[in-house]
């Protein structure tokens, strides 16, 4: 009798125990949760094939709760590499992926929750960087072409050698690679490489620009002792026929009568004819 009634409170107290330690689990929106089942004395546990979604469960003190967020996730990864002609780059690269909704319990049973930097991370790296090796510095950080198409060949080898072959429940969104650019020091060069240029290319237009002017100088020079020899002209007389000249244009754009005193290199000579009214 005795032992029966120690039995039914030991029963007692195991159940009191477990309903206890029932907790309730809140899962968020986009999210799922993947119960664990880990029985302390019968049975042999595992993963429940069907997650739960948004909202509250109870779970007892034995079962364990894995989040996973289905959403689309962004891993990132940085790169200092060497390009096909040995030059060394740097760039970032994304590959941007969710857990497909209801594999949840697939991927937390295969792969666990850390199933990139577990099962993917080393293959993307290496995905990137022999895609990226293929091409020349050159074309690598000036053809906006070539962005695109490592892009593309990445997310192939992704898709197809990695989630494909291994299996893993995840959808992939996109590959992107960030701007790809040569070191610190290497930029800096170019740009001082870029600023001699321009530097050599401004005095090239600079001289041009000279010797144009001195070329027209030069013309207007023959042409004025043209113009003095056809008139019959000295030096002298031919500078005060230059100097009426502009005075004659001064007056003539004048708002009111204007008198002009000025002296000449000679006294009297001889004018050629003015328009007709002047």
């Amino acid at each position: 009798m005795r032992r029966d009634a120690s039995r039914l409170c030991g029963i007692v107290l195991a159940f009191g125990w477990m309903a206890v330690g029932t907790g309730c689990v809140a899962i968020e929106a986009g999210h799922e949760g993947v119960l664990v089942e880990q029985p302390f004395f019968f049975g042999h546990g595992g993963v429940d094939p069907v997650p739960t979604k948004t909202g509250r469960v109870v779970v007892a003190p034995t079962t364990k709760v894995v989040d996973v967020d289905v959403r689309p996730i962004q891993y990132s990864e940085h790169f200092d590499i060497i390009s096909a002609e040995n030059a060394p780059v740097s760039f970032d690269a994304f590959l941007i992926a969710n857990v497909i909704e209801g594999k949840s319990p697939e991927l937390i049973s295969k792969y666990g929750p850390n199933w990139y930097a577990n099962n993917a991370k080393e293959a993307f790296r290496t995905f990137v960087r022999e895609e990226v090796q293929k091409y020349p510095l050159f074309q690598l950080t000036t053809d906006p072409t070539t962005r695109q198409k490592l892009q593309d060949a990445i997310a192939k080898e992704v898709q197809t050698k990695l989630i494909e072959k291994q299996g893993i429940p995840v959808r992939l969104n996109r590959v992107v690679v960030g701007s790809i650019l040569p070191p610190k020091g290497v930029v800096e060069q170019t740009t001082q490489t870029i600023i001699q240029e321009q530097r050599k290319i401004t005095m090239v237009e600079f001289q041009k620009a000279e010797e144009s002017r001195e070329k027209a100088e030069k013309q207007r020079g023959i042409a004025d002792r043209a113009y003095r020899e056809s008139l019959g002209l000295t030096a002298p007389e031919f500078v005060d026929l230059r100097r009426i000249e502009v005075q004659k244009e001064i007056v003539q754009h004048s708002p009111s009568a204007l008198t002009v005193i000025m002296g000449l290199e000679r006294v009297g000579i001889n004018m050629p004819p003015l328009a007709s009214g002047q």
